[in-house]
């Protein structure tokens, strides 16, 4: 980025365009303000809207086709029961209820979903209830998305990061600085989206008690929102999560880091650790019902991140079953099973010896050295008392179903050290349904708003598919309208 000292002065100034920042430009700028918005990407096509696959919405148009549409209420409770109302109800309400608000702004603009509402009523699974599947992708995608908010007159400034915020002589909000095509911007409000913190290793290493997780969503998005917030007298909040890599586990050293749909050269190797067999943490220990990582990968999120390195071991006779068998009969859940139907990995020694290779695999002829080359002095244990459960097919430990107990008994042994990996982080600034960052006494502060993976608006652990951009999407237009209203009086 090169640096100016250019100035740009307008109502609504909004730092990130990602599904958040998207929306809140639109929202503020549909709301009569003039509006401009930055973002770190070099176009719209590097923000980070362009890698999700669906938003969960409640009350759009296209969901009328629905013989019972879902709403507001049942979503809520479905949510607040399943994560015993971890959510910052206030926000959830204001966010869900302008969900639906937002897919149709989509909509307008010319952004097809793939949905199938007709064929839903109260008995469908919640995900296909209210998920809405982006249509497009690539350059199609970002031309919507650029049509969005060129329709409302929207000023978007690229290859521009927020550095700071700016206030007047009497300490009310004036504005952000920034570093890039733009030096100032001058405005009343200020919304910040600039997408969490997961791109920065400092920032999750605080966040999650010295954990280590594989980026696998926008490296540009790195914490600046939430501290410049937090500099502005904005209170952190205390919910903290990752939406997980569902496709698999990760690893820094891996080429590609981190596993991903079939066809995307992921090394098949780091698949291992969501299979259901054994995993452990750095002692050599088991840590997890591993059939519930297998069942829920995406939402299995805590213990992964407790352990923040783990290993999952498997022996000679698994390893002619991976490289035979379809993939999909080791994954358990039905989204991934589905798609990796018909997906083979006959080189799977080939791309284990390439993991071997790049220092995050490891094979040998016994269990004493696969402790010692990863430094896991319980490991011999574990696996010995893990093959007498597997012997009477019953798991002591954490109760495991028993279709996932495989011994790990014939040499040579396999082994695959893993990290997390996550699309984005979950967690920010403490905000109320109007998205106004909060002080710590709870007290809004003047023309300061706060909007997706930068506000303290998710669970911990993430619950529900498609939350994280149909919250995102939500509470950006949510914060673009109440700005704009802050904006001009």
């Amino acid at each position: 980025m090169s640096e100016n000292t250019v100035t740009i002065s307008c109502d609504v100034a909004v730092a990130g365009l990602g599904a958040s920042g998207l929306m809140a430009a639109y929202g503020a700028a549909k709301a009569g303000a003039r509006v401009v918005a930055i973002d770190a990407a070099p176009s719209m096509a590097g923000t980070t809207n362009m890698r999700t696959s669906a938003a969960f919405a409640v009350g759009s148009s296209l969901q009328q086709a629905s013989s019972e549409p879902l709403g507001i209420e049942e979503y809520m409770a479905w949510i607040n029961k399943g994560t015993n109302y971890q959510s910052n109800q206030k926000a959830m309400r204001a966010i869900i209820e302008a969900s639906g608000r937002a897919i149709d702004a989509f909509v307008e603009a010319g952004m097809p979903f793939d949905v199938d509402f007709e064929h839903t009523d109260s008995s469908t699974p919640m995900m296909v209830r209210g998920g809405h599947l982006y249509g497009l992708n690539g350059p199609d995608r970002a031309e919507v998305f650029s049509r969005l908010v060129e329709s409302v007159g929207v000023q978007c400034v690229f290859n521009t990061a927020l550095t700071g915020l700016i206030y007047d002589e009497n300490g009310i909000m004036a504005g952000i600085m920034c570093a890039g095509e733009v030096a100032r911007i001058e405005a009343r409000a200020v919304i910040i989206a600039t997408g969490g913190f997961l791109g920065s290793p400092e920032e999750v290493a605080k966040r999650f008690a010295g954990a280590s997780i594989v980026c696998g969503g926008n490296q540009l998005c790195r914490g600046a929102g939430i501290n410049a917030a937090i500099e502005a007298g904005a209170q952190i909040g205390k919910c903290f999560s990752i939406s997980m890599n569902e496709y698999g586990g990760a690893n820094p050293k891996a080429s590609p880091s981190y596993s991903y749909r079939p066809g995307y050269n992921t090394n098949e190797a780091l698949r291992l650790p969501i299979f259901g067999g054994l995993l452990v943490d750095a002692q050599g220990e088991r840590f997890v019902d591993e059939g519930v990582m297998c069942e829920r990968t995406m939402f299995c999120c805590e213990p992964m991140l407790r352990s923040s390195c783990s290993y999952a071991i498997c022996d000679e006779a698994f390893m002619r079953r991976w490289e035979s068998e379809p993939i999909a009969r080791f994954m358990g859940d039905a989204r991934m099973q589905g798609m990796f139907a018909e997906f083979f990995a006959p080189d799977m020694r080939v791309q284990f010896a390439k993991a071997i290779e790049e220092g995050w695999a490891f094979s040998a002829g016994s269990i004493e050295e696969i402790a010692e080359r990863f430094e896991l002095p319980s490991l011999s244990q574990t696996v010995a008392e893990y093959n007498e459960c597997c012997a009477v097919g019953c798991d002591t430990l954490f109760f495991k179903d028993a279709k996932y107990l495989a011994a790990v008994s014939e040499p040579p042994f396999y082994c695959v050290q893993s990290s997390p990996c996550g699309w984005l982080s979950l967690g920010g600034i403490r905000c109320n349904g109007s998205m106004q960052a909060l002080d710590p006494s709870g007290k809004p502060i003047d023309a300061l708003f706060v909007a997706g993976a930068d506000a303290d608006i998710f669970t911990s652990p993430y619950y529900a598919p498609g939350s994280a951009n149909g919250f995102a999407i939500g509470s950006g237009l949510i914060a673009g309208e109440t700005a704009a209203k802050s904006a001009l009086g």
